[in-house]
């Protein structure tokens, strides 16, 4: 079996306190903590977004950004991250904020469950079409969803109350849709575009 790749992270938090408690917590899931420049993932609050271009010099070197603190910073980190990026509220839970240091590292995007809107929608608001002119319809966005949660055919069809054949045949226009061959494909295109969170 492969090893399983852990980033190293720099937490380059404003407040002391809140950066050695994310430090401890993310060393206590096997994950290098660093002090020096290089880190494939850089941990930063709400200060550091104020200022896109010392951040986008911060992030030189690193695959990707987590930032806690307000989602309205989507943009931000969007406009400056090298690769991946997740944004997470300031109580984001343990397994929240390692969800989003091995989401960035691996270059994908994050948001917190509660915080997953699409691009021209205001938060809070009601869902939108799908981000970057792909459009699921209802059906398809929840099919993608039980893709993403591992659920086979057969699962999905019972969950959704429809035949196996019609899980089918949503799965392949999901796929056409997206531009990819396989469920893998799809769960990553539906992260990369915002269509299910991670």
């Amino acid at each position: 079996m492969v090893p399983f790749p852990r980033p190293s992270v720099r937490v380059a938090l404003h407040s002391p306190a809140l950066a050695a408690g994310i430090a401890s917590l993310l060393r206590g899931a096997g994950l290098r903590v660093t002090d020096g420049d290089e880190a494939d993932v850089l941990v930063v609050d709400d200060p550091w977004l104020h200022d896109p271009e010392a951040l986008a010099a911060e992030l030189e070197g690193a695959a990707g950004v987590v930032a806690l603190g307000a989602r309205a910073w989507v943009g931000v980190l969007h406009g400056v991250a090298p690769g991946g990026w997740a944004v997470l509220g300031t109580d984001a839970t343990p397994a929240e904020l390692l969800a989003g240091v091995l989401a960035a590292a691996a270059g994908l995007a994050a948001l917190a469950p509660g915080d997953v809107w699409a691009a021209d929608e205001e938060p809070g608001g009601d869902p939108g079409p799908a981000p970057v002119g792909v459009s699921l319809t209802p059906r398809e966005r929840d099919v993608l969803a039980l893709l993403a949660a591992g659920l086979s055919n057969k699962r999905a069809a019972r969950d959704l109350g429809v035949s196996e054949s019609t899980v089918k045949f949503h799965v392949q226009a999901v796929y056409s849709k997206l531009g990819v061959q396989s469920r893998a494909g799809a769960v990553a295109r539906g992260v990369q575009l915002g269509l299910i969170s991670v």
